[in-house]
């Protein structure tokens, strides 16, 4: 009986130190080519991670190609893969394909086998050899010996700290204000303006921008220069701008047919829409239908944005001028009862 007993241990005890041990099983193929499959741990707990390698030797003159990464390893999930580079030993090569499995559910699962497929460089098709089948079991958790039901704890009392509570107010406070400005000054950056307020630049008479740009644009004489379509463009968006800021048109981002019918004779007189009409008739021929006019026609198209920005501009009133000095000093002075009598006879 005391015999029974001692085997019947020993065969408990090699079969956990064979449940705990790596497992790993060898295939042979033709052309010298051998596979092995091998797991670090036979019996795992549910969500446990495990090894699972393949290994593939064949010679210097067989090609292989080595599973990837979306292997059917059956019941268990692949939750990381690595093929190391091949290692040469003489005339024998080494591959090694390394994939991190687990199991969500318990009982007896099987990693089936994995086919690897080689070939001679003679050989028109692969041939192919796997791995043997690997028994893994997978059991539920443990529960803790101290049991993991507990009786309610009792409610904690929570301190009158009036103290904290202001600090964690003030603390949330000033978040609150520092996130504000730092919008508000992230939009002023955003806009192009600058941190701190500064006072608005003076804009200036949309009449003087218009002539100082006309007379900027005679001198460079783009059309001597081979560039009469540039010329006509910056002549034409010129007057453009000129009209956005005189009338308040958008006239950049219209046709020339809406800007006409914008500047109707309600908005301008017609003799001064006669010339907004010719200016943009003779622009639009050498910008959108090719038309090279002569140096005269360049000089005419000029004069005519130079008249409709002086026909059309807003005349201020002129200030009026200063009394002399000394004529307003004898206006204020009295005027005594000798030069009034004088000033009667």
């Amino acid at each position: 009986m005391c015999k029974y007993m001692m085997i019947k241990s020993s065969k408990y005890i090699l079969l956990f130190l064979f449940a705990a041990l790596p497992f790993t099983a060898r295939a042979a193929g033709e052309r010298g080519v051998s596979v092995s499959s091998s797991v670090d741990r036979s019996k795992i707990t549910i969500g446990d991670l495990i090894t699972y390698t393949i290994q593939v030797t064949h010679p210097d003159s067989v090609q292989v190609e080595m599973p990837g990464p979306a292997a059917n390893l059956g019941g268990f999930e692949i939750r990381d893969y690595s093929l190391d580079e091949p290692r040469k030993n003489g005339a024998i090569i080494e591959h090694q394909a390394s994939y991190k499995i687990t199991a969500f559910f318990t009982g007896q699962f099987t990693i089936p086998p994995v086919t690897v497929y080689y070939k001679n460089a003679a050989d028109s098709a692969f041939s192919q050899i796997s791995t043997d089948a690997i028994d893994i079991t997978v059991e539920s958790m443990k529960a803790s010996e101290a049991g993991d039901i507990r009786d309610i704890k009792p409610p904690r009392d929570i301190p009158s700290d009036y103290r904290r509570l202001l600090l964690i107010l003030g603390g949330a406070l000033f978040i609150v204000l520092l996130a504000v400005t730092g919008i508000i000054l992230y939009r002023r950056w955003k806009a192009g303006k600058g941190i701190l307020p500064s006072r608005p630049e003076v804009k200036r008479p949309p009449h003087e921008v218009a002539l100082e740009e006309l007379e900027r644009l005679r001198q460079e004489e783009l059309w001597r220069k081979g560039e009469v379509v540039a010329y006509y463009i910056r002549l034409s968006e010129t007057i453009r701008r000129y009209i956005e800021g005189r009338y308040f048109v958008p006239a950049m981002e219209m046709t020339s047919e809406e800007v006409l019918e914008r500047l109707e004779p309600e908005v301008v007189e017609e003799e001064d829409l006669g010339l907004f009409r010719d200016f943009f008739t003779a622009a639009d021929l050498v910008k959108f239908a090719k038309f090279l006019p002569g140096i005269e026609a360049h000089h005419a198209a000029w004069d005519t944005a130079r008249n409709i920005v002086e026909r059309t501009r807003i005349v201020l009133p002129e200030p009026e001028p200063e009394s002399d000095p000394e004529e307003q000093k004898e206006l204020r002075e009295p005027v005594s009862a000798e030069e009034t009598e004088e000033a009667g006879s």
